[in-house]
């Protein structure tokens, strides 16, 4: 068969078996990584027929081998190709941006149970509730139940060394079991309270409750009586119009919405009959994957390491169904759950909630949206390509001490905190004089184009020197030498009021295309390329400036012993109080120091050489 491109591997030799590929560059770095039923149907089809979406052909235009790994079954491979495209973050794979752990409400299995807010690996004893889609649903949980149930959210080591009620206890929302105001006995009761609430069985809890308010008031024990009748009133408003009968107790609804060349997908949580809110993911570069793909993707994002509930609700094909089921299986064999494809009634009532909290996120996020702003930038600068991405980089220090660097990134939906990257410069040896601009300038760049030859960042479109032509001259000279020869880089020098708007951009490229430091850019203040540069360059200069203000107040509060191999607590506080500060201990020669209890000869020549070097 004639190919429109030629492959770069015999095709025949393919196994016709399931498995995964990777698309490899002339670098052999990982551009594509997909799965198959069939590995050799599924390889060829790239190369026998041009593609109908621009962004497959530009990465088979780019391949230049092929590496393949069978797997026992077409499931088996999708749950390898998902793990793979977490690890290598390949360039034209679909990215679900969910790294994150879904926080849980935790009842600690202590004498005094306490209830907290806990993520990770559920390894510490006691009863895990949730997942909640995000911390502000948690906190808002505890804030609750402590009211109604006063139970401790305090640590062990405050929790064993009260002397006296704090002022959770003075404001009713815990109990003092610190003080032994409360019996164990009655915490207990408390603590099964708490457990029947998280666990959604209210109706017992407000029957046991009406009948505890009863008993009291027939004993004329009329405050007990009314602290009853507070918490069962509390609780009745908390679960008034929260409850739908007609939904499942624990299930998951999920919803796909797509926008531009993107996806949102919307994942509404509902808990032991409670909804606990609405988890977003945003998926970058769907455009050209179908909804079973990305559903398979996000199956095993979330269900891989969490509980699947026993309920999940969706919009999806019978076909899609089956292939859905099929995975969940794999993922969690030992977990029965039922999906459900919803058209009426109060199941698709709730996707459509589900739905329309969605749209109201993309459309916040149209809102922020700064492509045009970018488009202009690429039109000053004569790029042929609209940048998605541009990185800043910004020096700050205290009089030359206190030397750090940032590194920030924004893309066209704003900032993008997870790449953000920040510099202690001033303490490694031998690489940056006090005060010395351009050193630093290079320390930092070199350590950066590090981390993107290593891919351990993704490598910016544009990146924004602060400063003129000496920095911008110091990183084209470490771009070259960490071999980014594509990497675009422009200096941004402040004007001399140091006004927004009267800022000169120095292109790092010649009008030939070639590196090279270009002709003054002046645009002015009413250019919207040069008022999205001013946003990106005072993101990176906050960021510095916020990290050099932490180091300094972390100075404040150590010494210029810490950190000298022998001196721990002790000994640090004996010779401040030996020479009656620090000062003293500085002017101290090497015999006074020696002389000091607990110092010896050897100790005294570290302290005194670490204080005068």
């Amino acid at each position: 068969m004639r190919m429109w491109i030629d492959a770069p591997i015999e095709l025949a030799t393919l196994p016709r078996e399931p498995g995964v590929y990777h698309m490899l560059d002339s670098a052999r770095k990982v551009l594509y990584v997909g799965k198959a039923r069939n590995l050799r149907k599924r390889i060829s089809s790239y190369f026998q027929r041009r593609p109908e979406s621009p962004r497959t052909v530009a990465m088979v235009q780019q391949v230049r081998d092929i590496a393949f790994s069978v797997t026992p079954s077409e499931t088996e491979a999708l749950v390898l190709e998902h793990n793979l495209i977490k690890q290598l973050k390949p360039r034209y794979n679909v990215l679900m941006k969910d790294s994150k752990t879904y926080p849980y409400i935790l009842l600690s299995d202590e004498s005094w149970p306490k209830l907290q807010m806990y993520r990770g690996n559920r390894s510490l004893p006691g009863e895990y509730f949730g997942p909640f889609p995000n911390a502000g649903a948690v906190h808002q949980t505890l804030h609750i139940m402590q009211s109604i149930f006063q139970l401790r959210d305090c640590e062990n080591t405050v929790f064993n060394n009260r002397s006296r009620p704090c002022m959770q206890y003075q404001i009713s929302r815990c109990s003092a079991p610190c003080c032994d105001i409360v019996s164990q006995a009655q915490y207990q009761r408390q603590v099964n309270d708490v457990r029947q609430f998280l666990k959604g069985r209210n109706s017992a809890l407000l029957t046991g409750w009406e009948q505890e308010m009863q008993q009291a008031s027939d004993a004329h024990r009329f405050e007990q009586a009314a602290i009853l009748r507070d918490r069962i009133r509390a609780l009745r408003s908390i679960l008034a119009g929260s409850e739908n009968s007609e939904l499942p107790d624990d299930a998951d609804g999920i919803v796909l919405i797509r926008y531009s060349a993107n996806v949102l997908a919307c994942i509404g949580v509902r808990r032991s009959g409670r909804d606990l809110g609405t988890h977003n993911i945003h998926i970058d570069q769907a455009g050209d994957a179908n909804d079973l793909e990305i559903l398979q993707s996000l199956f095993i994002e979330r269900y891989q390491r969490e509980v699947p509930p026993a309920d999940i609700i969706l919009s999806a094909s019978a076909k899609n169904m089956q292939e859905l089921k099929r995975l969940l299986v794999v993922i969690k064999p030992s977990k029965k759950t039922v999906l459900h494809c919803s058209k009426r009634g109060a199941r698709s009532q709730w996707l459509q909630q589900i739905y329309h909290s969605g749209e109201q996120i993309i459309a916040r996020r149209k809102q922020d949206d700064q492509q045009p702003a970018f488009a202009a930038l690429a039109e000053l600068f004569r790029l042929a390509v609209v940048p998605e991405r541009i990185a800043a980089v910004d020096n700050a220090h205290l009089g030359g001490t206190q030397m750090v660097a940032a590194i920030t990134y924004t893309g066209w939906q704003g900032v993008e905190k997870d790449y953000y990257r920040r510099y202690k410069l001033d303490g490694v040896v031998g690489s940056v004089i006090e005060g010395d601009d351009y050193g630093a300038m290079r320390v930092v760049l070199d350590r950066f184009f590090r981390a993107i030859r290593d891919d351990a960042i993704p490598c910016p479109n544009l990146m924004l020197i602060d400063g003129g032509r000496g920095q911008l001259g110091i990183a084209l000279q470490c771009a070259h030498d960490a071999g980014l020869h594509e990497l675009k880089l422009a200096g941004v020098a402040k004007g001399d009021a140091r006004r927004v708007g009267e800022e000169t951009l120095w292109p790092g490229w010649l009008e030939s295309g070639e590196a090279g430091i270009g002709k003054p850019l002046k645009p002015g203040r009413h250019s919207p390329a040069l008022l999205l540069i001013a946003r990106v360059r005072d993101e990176a200069h906050r960021f510095a400036g916020t990290y050099m203000r932490k180091r300094k107040k972390q100075s404040m509060f150590t010494s210029a012993l810490d950190g000298i191999d022998g001196i721990g607590t002790a000994k640090r506080a004996l010779l401040l109080k030996h020479f009656g500060g620090i000062e003293g201990v500085k002017k101290a020669g090497r015999q006074q120091l020696a002389k000091t209890p607990g110092i010896s000869t050897v100790l005294a020549e570290r302290i005194f050489m670490a204080l005068h070097k």
